[in-house]
């Protein structure tokens, strides 16, 4: 869509604020998803749950994103 005068800056800051929001959401999910399975890799004495929470992290953080979009952006008005 073609931006028009009478459309502000603050939306184009806040469209760049929802992409931070979208990465650091991602990114913290995965992260502690991460931690959490290293946590209990070291609790279990294996090596795998890195490997499983690193994509429960991702799928959480995939699926929060998902929310925040479902909210801000106009398609479900």
């Amino acid at each position: 869509m073609p931006r028009t005068r009478k459309e502000s800056p603050l939306s184009a800051l806040r469209a760049l604020g929802l992409v931070s929001a979208l990465g650091a959401m991602v990114a913290v999910c995965t992260v502690g998803g991460t931690l959490v399975g290293l946590w209990l890799d070291g609790k279990a004495g294996t090596g795998g749950f890195v490997v499983v929470g690193v994509f429960a992290g991702l799928a959480a953080g995939i699926y929060g994103a998902y929310r925040l979009l479902a909210r801000e952006l106009p398609w479900n008005q």
